[in-house]
């Protein structure tokens, strides 16, 4: 059947309204889909993580000072949310990793042993002290084996190290290893992720890395053969920092300026692979004098970025080093960070969103974001008040 002309304009009429709506719509959409957030982009916006705490010790009160983090997107308020009491002059303190406790090592007087006081982290924001033990050495370096039932101490003065038993309730009971690594100077004391082993460095002229096996049943240690990993002469070994799911692990050097990293053996043994450097030292390492010494370290919980701290006791060299963390755990350096006087103690927050840096000497915390290139952003501080060394981080709970 024939249509007329008027009947051929009308449906050429209905066919360029039909295009033109579903031209509409697919502009729309288009437009839409540029416009509106994708997952990644979203989960980008939130990168700031989620809130934490911050529990450091006032060295100069009988005090622990409570900090809240807020992080909002890259920058971070922060909060004091007060302190908690304690019997004493508080030195170490470290998280249990397998309840809401706290342990802070207070300093004895005169004749009067050091002790250990198990504080309890509510989720509202109380605290308690659930309960005081003796500890029978000195101490310096606390930390805990990662069942959370062994508290181990390391004693820079004395060189030597020991192992309590943690009891149910986080409190401290008897000690099961003692072990004397040398005359002084054994500066920290941490056991491997898969608390198979743990390792003692020592700083200055008793340099070396002294080898143990964990009994984390017992928590009975066993010297391995060879005992020391003989770092390289005057290195100055200091803290630990291991990879979260490779068998490295790391030393910041006091005396080096930088960072050694080993591979961890099947047997314990450390195997060097790297030595890596920050900044030439001004004059070689003297006795008594203070110069540049580096301090803490530490690696994200992704394993892909470690930082050193590097303190100038007589200069304004205080600085932050970030370092790439290759697959085969090797170094490569990122950046530098100048931050405030003294940076004593590094912590990675939750979600390795920030780098939390004591600046003791300033008496500040400074909080830094992470970028994703591991270089740090723009510092946000806080007075604590006091000089502090140690500084543990508290995740919160999601709401």
């Amino acid at each position: 059947m024939k249509t007329t002309l008027s009947e051929r304009v009308q449906n050429k009429r209905r066919r360029t309204a039909i295009v033109f709506h579903a031209s509409t719509i697919l502009l729309i959409f288009f437009v839409w889909s540029i416009a509106a957030p994708s997952p990644a982009l979203c989960a980008s916006a939130d990168e700031g993580g989620g809130p934490f705490d911050v529990y450091a010790v006032d060295g100069s009160g009988e005090q622990v000072i409570h900090v809240g983090v807020r992080p909002n997107g890259s920058q971070a308020q922060l909060v004091r949310e007060g302190v908690i009491a304690l019997p004493g002059k508080p030195h170490g303190i470290a998280k249990n990793p397998a309840q809401s406790s706290l342990i802070v090592t207070l300093l004895g007087k005169g004749t009067e042993s050091p002790r250990a006081v198990t504080l309890g982290v509510g989720n509202e924001g109380k605290h308690s002290i659930i309960g005081v033990a003796d500890l029978q050495d000195s101490t310096g370096y606390t930390s805990f084996d990662r069942t959370g039932k062994y508290f181990l101490t390391s004693s820079y003065h004395d060189g030597h190290f020991d192992v309590y038993q943690v009891k149910p309730d986080g409190v401290v009971s008897d000690r099961v290893s003692h072990r004397q690594v040398a005359e002084k100077y054994a500066h920290s004391v941490l056991t491997t992720p898969d608390n198979r082993f743990l390792y003692v460095p020592c700083v200055k002229e008793f340099n070396a890395i002294y080898q143990y096996a964990f009994d984390e049943e017992t928590g009975n240690v066993k010297p391995l053969e060879p005992f020391d990993a003989k770092p390289p002469h005057m290195f100055g070994p200091r803290h630990i920092a291991y990879h979260p799911d490779r068998p490295y692990v790391y030393f910041s050097n006091e005396q080096q300026l930088g960072v050694s990293a080993y591979r961890i053996e099947e047997d314990g043994q450390l195997a060097a692979l790297q030595h890596a450097t920050t900044i030439p030292r001004r004059s070689p390492y003297t006795a008594g004098v203070r110069d540049m010494h580096a301090s803490d370290i530490a690696v994200t919980e992704d394993g892909k970025f470690l930082f050193l701290a590097l303190r100038d006791f007589v200069g304004n060299e205080d600085s932050v080093f970030m370092f790439r963390v290759a697959d085969d755990g090797r170094l490569s350096l990122v950046s530098r960070k100048h931050v405030g006087d003294i940076p004593w103690c590094l912590r990675v927050s939750p979600n390795d969103s920030h780098l939390l840096v004591s600046e003791s000497r300033d008496k500040t915390l400074a909080v830094l974001p992470i970028q994703q290139d591991g270089s740090l952003g723009d510092i946000v501080r806080m007075d604590w008040g006091a000089e502090v060394r140690n500084m543990v981080v508290h995740s919160l709970p999601a709401k």
